[in-house]
């Protein structure tokens, strides 16, 4: 939401998701005006809505954002009774910059200097081992080439698997780390980002917790 006098305060920007953030924004996390449990990773190879765009592609370097409400993309600033913004004199920058009408400067900064965990964590962080350890051992896989498996009908029961097998590792990870540092799950969705299942759900896949362990069902979209 910007000061342009275009803004009808209809407050559509802001229910379709919270801003990525940017190095300038680096500045309202260290002065304690946004904290980590205000922030989502969206890691490399999400899928994911560039600004104005009406389909999500894979995501191709990592960035923060602020995160939902209400288990919902909506900014966590966003107060819909008011139809504006909680933090508004302290917003990030990308929020300053959006017009409906000129989208010049808003699509000018997409994708360039984008604001990362790693930026945001002291070197001697406890939890930075465990992020590079998750990076390596449950990497965000390539959703689309998934997405064009799905449709293989002689493949789809031995990747089913092989996305069970990922994702129970994820789960597993997550809940160690989660337990013996005792995060919060916003803190968890900073330090790790999305679970591996939510990433699915998209392509149509969706996980069951079954006595059994995670089973995965698909169903085309």
């Amino acid at each position: 939401m910007s000061d342009a006098g275009n803004c009808q305060r209809c407050g559509t920007c802001c229910r379709q998701g919270g801003p990525a953030l940017h190095t300038p924004d680096l500045e309202l996390i260290r002065s304690g005006l946004l904290h980590l449990d205000d922030l989502i990773t969206v890691r490399q190879g999400e899928l994911a809505f560039p600004p104005l765009a009406d389909r999500p592609e894979p995501v191709s370097h990592e960035f923060l954002k602020l995160a939902g409400q209400n288990g919902s993309w909506c900014c966590t600033f966003y107060d819909e009774t008011t139809k504006g913004c909680r933090r508004y004199a302290h917003r990030p920058l990308a929020c300053g910059l959006l017009d409906c009408i000129d989208t010049g400067p808003l699509l000018a900064l997409a994708g360039q200097d984008l604001l990362t965990r790693f930026a945001c964590l002291a070197p001697d962080d406890p939890l930075l081992p465990f992020v590079h350890e998750h990076e390596q051992h449950c990497p965000c896989p390539d959703l689309e080439a998934i997405g064009r498996d799905l449709q293989q009908t002689e493949t789809l029961a031995p990747l089913l698997a092989d996305l069970e097998a990922a994702v129970a590792r994820d789960l597993a990870f997550r809940s160690r780390i989660a337990a013996t540092h005792r995060l919060s799950l916003a803190q968890e969705l900073f330090y790790f980002g999305r679970p591996l299942f939510q990433l699915l759900l998209p392509l149509g896949v969706q996980a069951l917790n079954t006595p059994a362990g995670i089973r995965l069902h698909y169903r085309s979209r």
